[in-house]
């Protein structure tokens, strides 16, 4: 199906609904400062983000069960729960970072890890996680399509009932995603949006800029990266920040990668949250 305008309405409304962003709120948009996190993990991801001044984390659903940070575990996710709101810093987001090298569309429990995900989601608090498909697991292929969207399409019942949303990032521009989401048919299935990423498809940010505004209402959550840090790369992220605020879109900008030459990762977060502040 193709969405005329008063769906895609529809959809950014739950999508706000949903992950908190208000998108719908503010006087004006063009001001909006951005909240910014970084993907880290384990219990002390907490105490790192608070030290580069960051106001978010995202984080990785493991793989293999056990450790002391498997969230298939109520206590674990307790044990993170309380953490997170001592130090004073959200989980924005889950990924299932794993799938890129046990592909959703081939691995048998593929859908098992899904649900104990949303399962997971629903105790800590989680409104996003990120699905990708890159590396091994890449959507090059007419099969690969089909069977992501018939699993995807069994999960979303669950993500939509638990009022969560299963975010897709991957190599694909939005045609590519809006394929994904028009078959799947439901409000919990999403884009996780990473200009980094993107930037390979279309060359320069202008097309990057465009690819965003055609999922206006789709994005659920987005990466913010670079081949250093922010503002000294290839991607103008002036005009990236500058077309979320006209799509409507909020949410935090998620740091991955983006480090400068000769200084840590924590630095590199510091200063790159600080730039993204300043735009």
């Amino acid at each position: 199906m193709n969405f005329n305008r008063r769906e895609m309405m529809k959809r950014a409304l739950v999508a706000g609904s949903f992950l908190g962003m208000g998108g719908f709120v503010f006087a004006d948009q063009k001001k909006f400062t951005y909240q910014v996190g970084a993907w880290m993990n384990g219990l002390s991801a907490f105490d790192r983000a608070k030290k580069s001044g960051l106001d978010t984390v995202q984080m990785s659903f493991p793989f293999k069960e056990g450790g002391d940070a498997d969230f298939r575990s109520p206590e674990v996710c307790r044990k993170f729960v309380e953490r997170s709101k001592e130090i004073g810093i959200p989980i924005s987001s889950l990924a299932l970072a794993d799938f890129n090298g046990n592909p959703l569309w081939l691995i048998e429990d593929a859908e098992q890890r899904v649900s104990a995900c949303i399962d997971a989601m629903v105790r800590l608090g989680v409104k996003a996680v990120l699905v990708p498909f890159f590396g091994k697991a890449v959507l090059n292929e007419e099969e690969r399509f089909k069977i992501t969207i018939e699993r995807i399409k069994r999960l979303a019942p669950k993500a939509k009932d638990a009022g969560v949303i299963l975010a897709i990032e991957s190599t694909l521009d939005s045609a590519g995603h809006l394929r994904i989401i028009n078959e799947v048919d439901s409000p919990a299935v999403q884009v996780f949006y990473d200009p980094g990423n993107m930037i390979r498809n279309f060359g320069d940010t202008d097309g990057i800029c465009a690819d965003i505004r055609r999922l206006k209402g789709l994005i659920a959550a987005v990466h913010a990266k670079d081949s250093t840090l922010l503002g000294e790369g290839k991607i103008d992220y002036k005009k990236i920040l500058d077309t979320y605020r006209e799509i409507g879109f909020f949410g935090p900008q998620i740091l991955e990668g983006s480090k400068g030459k000769g200084i840590d990762m924590n630095e590199s977060n510091r200063r790159n949250a600080i730039y993204l502040r300043s735009i």
